[in-house]
């Protein structure tokens, strides 16, 4: 059975090439573009330093059409089934943490958080891209919502 670390990861729900695909995985991990936040912490005193980021965006720090497969390719083993989610969410008696956090369609380039900690998701997409922090969960296919099934 797999399980969540609430602190430390998120259910992510991605799209690419038209494919859906579910996501535990680690919170640091989903800034498409880790520069902007990089840049955002030398302006308030602090840094980033390498060894902080996670070794699957190290050689990637803007997500963009040149490298999102190479990414996803890396994000292979946080994939997750409708049925694994399915039964966290029933595990954790419907508990809303167990909702998806962020949706992030790389076809479309949209983005949308409902992730409710200080750390704004949506302000660190690349240039071009549509972000918002509001519910995405209409925009998820039926058959995928594993908290309704």
């Amino acid at each position: 059975m797999l399980k969540i670390d609430l602190n430390e990861q998120f259910i992510v729900y991605a799209i690419y090439n038209g494919c859906g695909k579910w996501y535990i995985s680690d919170k640091e991990v989903w800034y498409l573009d880790y520069q902007k936040r990089i840049e955002a912490y030398k302006k308030i005193g602090y840094e980033i330093k390498e060894e902080y980021i996670d070794e699957r965006r190290r050689d990637m720090l803007c997500l963009g059409e040149d490298n999102v497969l190479s990414f996803l390719k890396k994000m292979e083993a946080d994939e997750c089934s409708d049925k694994e989610l399915k039964n966290i969410y029933l595990q954790n008696q419907g508990d809303n943490d167990y909702k998806p956090s962020l949706y992030v369609d790389f076809d479309k380039k949209t983005f949308y958080s409902m992730y409710v900690e200080p750390a704004s998701y949506e302000d660190y997409a690349p240039v071009g891209w549509k972000t918002k922090y509001a519910s995405f969960l209409d925009l998820i296919p039926a058959e995928k919502r594993y908290w309704e099934q």
